[in-house]
């Protein structure tokens, strides 16, 4: 599962947690959350590796589900995140 969204330390947290608890394999976008302070934020992402749930960006995320280099949508992916 890929996790973002909002208040990350309350719904984005649990949600991971709860969801890495049942089996799941879990990563939480860091750059697709938001909380009301940055502080929150950044203690969520905190607890999210304490418990195990990889933290990733966004840009991680979509060069892994491209696989590898020769794909075809590898040059608009990189003329897009330019």
């Amino acid at each position: 599962l890929v996790i973002a969204g909002l208040e990350a330390h309350v719904c984005v947290l649990q949600t991971a947690i709860g969801f890495a608890e049942r089996g799941y394999r879990t990563h939480v976008v860091a750059d697709a959350c938001g909380s009301r302070s940055e502080a929150s934020r950044l203690v969520a992402m905190d607890r999210l590796r304490a418990a195990a749930v990889p933290v990733v960006t966004a840009e991680m995320v979509m060069f892994e589900w491209l696989e590898h280099a020769e794909r075809p949508e590898m040059r608009e992916l990189i003329a897009l995140i330019k």
